[in-house]
């Protein structure tokens, strides 16, 4: 099972990724996080236009399913809005 981190993006970095402040995160985590975390979305194949991540996303909630953390300390995952 994937870990959970959940909370607000308060910072997008670019059209893949953003800065979020983890409020919650799963019971079932293996790995710690930070109040403040850096996620990379996951590339979908399925979609040929991904939508780029626009300012309006500040403030909302999601859920990241974490894959793992890269090399740049990213957490690389699948984001839910919640």
């Amino acid at each position: 099972m994937l870990d959970t981190a959940i909370g607000p993006i308060i910072r997008v970095i670019d059209g893949n990724s953003f800065q979020m402040q983890v409020t919650h995160v799963g019971a079932h985590n293996q790995y710690g996080y930070n109040n403040l975390e850096i996620v990379f979305i996951a590339p979908n194949p399925n979609l040929t236009n991904q939508t780029v991540l626009s300012y309006a996303l500040i403030g909302r909630r999601v859920k990241c399913h974490v894959r793992y953390r890269d090399a740049y300390n990213r957490l690389y995952g699948d984001v839910f809005f919640e």
